[in-house]
């Protein structure tokens, strides 16, 4: 088997475990279709991951295409990811002609395809539908041949038939610093001053090389002082863009989800998962299955039986509420920031009263009309 070289010779940071591990699920010397699956958080590093093995291995096989499926629905839809991927896989066979009708033509690729090796990385897939539609019948791979599908959703990919797994799990914080570092300075160290900054960072980036590498850039070229400033207000307000891709995992949750989400976010990050699920199904969010749905969309994870949540995730659901009402916080479902609730507290207090005063004086109102009557 080919061997990758040491990922600082390359520009790359702290994918190299990755890669070893994503090797032997691969195994590269087995004429069996393998199909490996590349799953974790937005932001995590898989689509790196995979290109890094797509531009490694194609070389070595017959026909290689690398798809990014969520781009291409969204731009052209369902109807025609599979045409693509067979026009990149039979590039050159002259299988679309005039007048040949979609049965033929499927009936051809499957007798061309299952005599041919093949290299597939299906990015970014986001529902079962489209990881059948791709790689489903009537398409059948040659020997040897090997599909690689990332996801965030461990349900798409187990439901779809991939069952060798990948997990991607945050950077460790030397890789990180680093990361950060060649983002920020274009060096593989903090620059004379900024080594403390620079781990705080990191710190709020938690391993997540989306992350590191948007902050490195926000944070390229300023001073100190912006430093301090820009670290002050990324605390309060998460940065958009990363936001924005955590955001999606997010979206495809339903209402229940959602709403059980929140309510991690917000109140019971490292609880106990059994009391987490008793609170949530009192409040009608379902919550063994919540915390399942959770679980396959990589929003938390359970160690220990104790729900976990990353940093990053946790202040996009925090986020979201904020955005309920950003000018006043008691139009929010929910309230973390003690300053806020107490604000909230004393607001409530001051109608409360109000509104008993009002009724005194409409009762007074009242009893003076009729004794004047």
């Amino acid at each position: 088997m080919t061997n990758f070289s040491p990922s600082g010779s390359n520009g790359l940071v702290g994918i190299d475990q990755n890669i070893a591990q994503i090797q032997s699920l691969l195994l590269k010397e087995s004429s069996e279709v393998r199909f490996v699956g590349i799953w974790g958080m937005g932001g995590i590093g898989k689509t790196t991951i995979a290109r890094t093995i797509f531009d490694k291995y194609s070389p070595e096989y017959e026909g290689c295409c690398f798809l990014n499926v969520k781009e291409e629905v969204e731009r052209h839809g369902l109807s025609n990811l599979q045409e693509k991927l067979i026009s990149e896989l039979m590039e050159g066979e002259g299988l679309y002609t005039s007048g040949t009708n979609k049965a033929t033509i499927l009936n051809s690729v499957e007798r061309r395809m299952i005599r041919k090796k093949v290299l597939i990385v299906l990015d970014d897939v986001n529902t079962p539908k489209q990881l059948k539609y791709l790689i489903g019948k009537p398409i059948c791979f040659g020997p040897g041949s090997r599909v690689l599908v990332t996801s965030r959703d461990m349900r798409v990919l187990t439901t779809g038939g991939v069952n060798r797994i990948h997990e991607v799990k945050e950077m460790d914080p030397q890789d990180s610093l680093k990361l950060f570092c060649l983002n920020a300075f274009n060096e593989n160290q903090p620059r004379k001053g900024y080594k403390e900054l620079s781990e705080e960072v990191v710190k709020i980036a938690q391993g997540n090389p989306l992350a590191l590498k948007v902050l490195g850039s926000d944070f390229h070229s300023r001073g100190i002082d912006t430093w301090e400033c820009a670290l002050s207000k990324i605390k309060k307000y998460p940065n958009e863009e990363i936001q924005s891709v955590l955001r999606f995992s997010y979206d495809g949750l339903d209402e229940v989800e959602k709403k059980a989400f929140l309510d991690i976010a917000f109140f019971f990050k490292d609880d106990d998962k059994d009391y987490v699920i008793k609170q949530l199904d009192a409040w009608g969010f379902h919550g063994a299955s919540g915390i399942e749905a959770l679980q396959q969309k990589a929003l938390i994870t359970i160690s220990d039986n104790r729900i976990q949540i990353h940093d990053l995730i946790r202040e996009m659901g925090c986020e979201i509420v904020r955005q309920e009402s950003t000018k006043y916080p008691r139009k929010r479902s929910r309230l973390r920031d003690p300053m806020e609730v107490s604000d909230v507290l004393k607001q409530n207090l001051v109608r409360e009263r109000h509104t008993i005063i009002n009724s005194m004086k409409m009762s007074l109102c009242g009893n003076y009309i009729s004794i004047s009557i």
